[in-house]
């Protein structure tokens, strides 16, 4: 056995002995509870009873939960009473009830203990189709485990996936021919023109900096590195990720793995793979889709990936060179020819132009987030992870008080894409009264990318053979599927799911996005083959045309199911996309873009993922599972496809995602399990299992360290954006504290406003020979002859490439992208004092800290803060010691492998 699984059994007694002590404690303090207010009942004397009641405090160590009381305070007043008639008997009552509910209050904490633990136990004794550490907690041999821990068969579904995926990879329709795909680079790199300064062609930069390309060896820093890069990739069986996450502490381990490791570095040109073929696995994803999955041996694993991050960092750095050469070409609809800038520069003067414009930010914005996205910038990032966006977040719960880190994740960027896209609508069909958006992606590109294409593309960068040698020898895989058995042939293909896989396929990738600018002088926005490309139809039939040629070249396939167009006008319905466009529907998750600019939900998707997320909670075989599937399913998954809110999609797509989670409850709850929502339903499951009744709301929603479930609500991360509109005073209200949520058109409706002011400024200083070229007349002699120009340019002259030249239209740019203004909860001063009894130093959740608390908990403890407040006196509902919180972050800590 493993130390890993050691470990989890360790944590398992752990749990164990702590719900033992706990049974123990619980048992022992209702006899002596009981035997206390049996004595109080036996005392005629009401005082006597009360200093009964004070010494069960002191010895029961019982806190003084409830308000405003003090038993030292009662203790002093008792002396008083002795002497002193004003001290009431009505007091007296009122203490003696406060007391007796500090004892309730305590039996209250210890049952609720013991109810958490009870539902941690029954998910280590129930498990479903899921975390695999739960296989493992019940497992005695890893190797077991390896095996349990694959998905079984049974859906057609993944039969169909499987065949289709074999088909692609072992016998493959698609061909490329390696002479005419160096033709069609040469024709399309080639053209680029060094600058005057320097001595290399961009083409001839590229190629020298691939060429120096240094792999460098493993130290223990950057063994810990892969290891951890490994485990994110979720490469591997659960015995293996086991076996890493037992390594990554062991320094004497380390040591001799990178001893190894770097002996198989400097005899890389004899590397090769075992003998034995790799297994590989069959997973479903959140989204329905089967994903390839390979359990290699874990030195090689280790070898390949710090190859993979290394020379994913080093294509990275190569392209962004490139792509700051002056070969990447960007220009708006309107550019201003140089004509057009010389009037302006008269009339303005030349320091009017500004820095900052809407052309520049979209540049900036393609370089951070959508250039070669899906290769790592730096060593230290390690590889980035396709399948974060929107499918595959079994292993997280949503962290609804997450900021934003100085990188964007896969699920950030992928939001950021919907808010892009919607801005330019808004912003292109207020410029020029229509908007084009061509969506398309390829179909299984990493199975059916040809080798020869991959090694055509490597060999025209200049990449050394000696490179080339290696990447032969590590696409030509030999696997076999764990479905098929041990005995199955072996067959040999692309390694897949490894970050020298995507390092590869993003290089091929890279002379598509280059292609299409130089077509267009715009940029495809790509998340590793998921292809975005927008603006005035034009441009697009040409990208479509530049995306055809490419697909061609290269031996791809479009995915017609995920390929499509529309055109945006300002009158709805009056116009299509040229038939020279692909006329499918455009999606984004859930969504589907329309005519008029605005996303509405698929109903047909939603349905589809109430009926798998049924299927996922049936398959639940305890609370805490079906807890963590809604929290991953419902309150990630889905929301993340509805789209995270922005002022781009407006007050409209806030209430539309909001209607939609209710429905999704009722059908799902209503209909199914004859509950009217997932509170009901746990409620009636508890009842039904451990006969616990009156469970009040906050268990469910408080988070683990207060001793609730910590169920999700994705309602409630909505609600903090949507604006009150109940009354006129109430909104009043609210703009006075928030900034009132706008249409989104206002914005822009804002910047011409704001234009037309600078213009009629501008028009005065020009007249009042404030502004413009100091020799005046001979400039606009050379200028034009037409003596009417010495007027002031005409507003719509002023205005007619705002895109490189409106700091107005830009600051609306920036705004539309900008979250929503969130309105927090008022939090009552009973809810102020009970969060200040808490501990400070929690990084999330229900804490002590309010200035530092999330919306999202600051909603959650107000909202429920009555009934618990009531029965706990505070807001933690257990003894955290006795709580067995180390096992359950365990348990949530793991990957969800879905029913099915």
């Amino acid at each position: 056995m493993s130390s890993s699984a050691a470990l989890s059994e360790s944590m398992q007694r752990i749990t164990t002995s702590k719900l033992n002590v706990l049974q123990k404690q619980r048992d022992t303090y209702e006899t002596r509870k009981q035997a206390t207010l049996d004595a109080v009942r036996g005392q005629s004397n009401l005082p006597e009873q009360l200093l009964t009641l004070l010494d069960a405090l002191v010895i029961h160590d019982v806190p003084p939960l409830v308000p405003n009381l003090s038993p030292d305070n009662v203790g002093r007043f008792l002396n008083q009473r002795r002497n002193d008639p004003s001290v009431s008997t009505a007091m007296l009552e009122g203490w003696k009830l406060d007391l007796e509910r500090c004892l309730d209050i305590h039996s209250h904490k210890y049952e609720f203990a013991s109810l958490f633990g009870q539902l941690v136990t029954e998910w280590l004794e129930k498990p479903s189709n899921a975390p695999a550490l739960q296989r493992q907690l019940s497992s005695d041999s890893a190797d077991t485990l390896s095996q349990d821990a694959f998905e079984p068969l049974g859906r057609q579904e993944m039969y169909d996936q499987w065949r289709e995926w074999e088909t692609l990879v072992f016998n493959p329709a698609q061909k490329s021919d390696p002479q005419n795909i160096k033709a069609y680079l040469s024709s399309l790199f080639e053209s680029t023109a060094k600058a005057k300064k320097l001595t290399k062609t961009p083409l001839e930069t590229l190629r020298a900096r691939l060429k120096a390309f240094d792999l460098g060896h493993f130290d223990k820093d950057s063994l810990k590195r892969s290891i951890a890069g490994l485990l994110k990739t979720d490469l591997l069986a659960p015995s293996k990720r086991a076996a890493l996450m037992d390594i990554k502490g062991n320094d004497l381990v380390l040591g001799e793995m990178v001893d190894v490791l770097n002996i198989q570095i400097d005899d890389l040109d004899q590397w090769s793979w075992e003998d034995e073929p790799v297994s590989v696995d069959l997973r479903r994803q959140l989204n329905g889709k089967y994903r390839v999955y390979m359990d290699e041996e874990l030195l090689q694993a280790l070898l390949i990936h710090f190859i993979g991050v290394r020379w994913a960092v080093h294509l990275k750095d190569a392209f962004t060179t490139f792509f700051h050469s002056g070969a990447w070409k960007l220009s708006s609809h309107r550019a201003p020819d140089r004509k057009a800038r010389a009037r302006r520069d008269f009339f303005l003067g030349k320091d009017y132009s500004p820095p900052d414009t809407v052309r520049n930010e979209r540049r900036k914005d393609y370089e951070e987030d959508f250039l070669m996205t899906q290769l790592p910038s730096t060593i230290e990032e390690g590889s980035r992870e396709y399948n974060g966006a929107l499918t595959d977040v079994e292993s997280e719960i949503p962290d609804y008080d997450k900021g934003l880190a100085s990188k964007k994740d896969p699920m950030e960027i992928k939001q950021s894409l919907l808010h892009l896209v919607t801005t330019e609508s808004l912003i292109n069909t207020s410029l020029y009264g229509t908007f084009t958006v061509l969506q398309s992606d390829f179909r299984w590109f990493g199975p059916s990318l040809p080798h020869t294409t991959v090694f055509a593309v490597l060999e025209y960068l200049g990449i050394k053979d000696r490179w080339l040698k290696f990447f032969r020898k590590f696409l030509e895989t030999p696997l076999r599927f764990v479905q098929d058995g041990p005995d199955a042939p072996t067959n040999v293909r692309r390694c897949i799911e490894h970050a020298l896989s995507d390092a590869l396929g993003e290089s091929v990738l890279f002379c598509l996005d280059f292609a299409v600018n130089q077509a267009t002088h715009t940029n495809l926005y790509r998340f590793h083959d998921d292809l975005w490309f927008w603006g005035q139809e034009d441009v697009c039939v040409k990208a479509w045309a530049t995306i055809g040629e490419f697909a061609t070249t290269m031996g791809l396939s479009v995915n017609e199911e995920k390929t499509g167009s529309v055109q945006v006008t300002q009158q709805p319905n009056t116009s299509k996309p040229s038939k020279s466009l692909p006329q499918g529907k455009v999606h984004w998750g859930f969504l589907q873009l329309d005519t008029t600019g605005s996303w509405v939900i698929n109903d047909a998707e939603v349905t589809h993922h109430i009926s798998e997320l049924r299927r996922q909670l049936q398959a639940c075989n305890s609370v805490l599972a079906t807890v963590q599937a809604w929290n991953v399913y419902a309150s990630r998954f889905l929301a993340n496809n509805f789209g995270q809110p922005q002022r781009c999609l407006g007050q409209g797509h806030i209430d539309m995602v909001i209607a939609t989670f209710s429905d999704i409850q009722r059908r799902l709850f209503s209909d199914t399990f004859g509950a009217g929502s997932l509170l009901e339903y746990l409620k009636r499951i508890i009842e039904e299992r451990f006969h616990v009744t009156g469970l009040p709301d906050g268990f469910f929603y408080f988070p683990l360290g207060l001793g609730g479930l910590d169920v999700r609500n994705p309602l409630i991360p909505l609600l903090l954006v949507r604006e009150v509109q109940d009354t006129a005073a109430q909104r009043e209200r609210m703009i006075g504290e928030a900034e009132k949520q706008k249409d989104p058109k206002e914005w822009i409706q804002e910047a011409f406003e704001r234009e037309e002011e600078e213009y009629e400024r501008c028009k005065k200083r020009y007249d009042d020979g404030e502004a413009g070229l100091k020799d005046h007349d001979n400039k606009l002699k050379k200028l034009d002859d037409d003596e009417e120009e010495q007027s002031f340019m005409s507003f719509e002259e002023f205005t007619r490439y705002r895109e490189e030249t409106s700091t107005f239209l830009l600051h609306a740019y920036l705004r539309l992208r900008e979250e929503p203004s969130q309105k927090d909860v008022t939090l009552t001063t009973d809810v102020q004092a009970a969060l200040k009894q808490l501990p400070r130093q929690a990084k999330e959740g229900i804490h002590g800290n309010e200035a530092a608390m999330g919306g999202y908990w600051k909603w959650v403890a107000q909202l429920y803060a009555g009934d618990v407040l009531a029965r706990f006196g505070g807001l933690s509902m257990g003894e955290k010691k006795l709580l067995p919180l180390g096992l359950v972050t365990m348990l949530r800590g793991e990957k969800v492998r879905w029913e099915g």
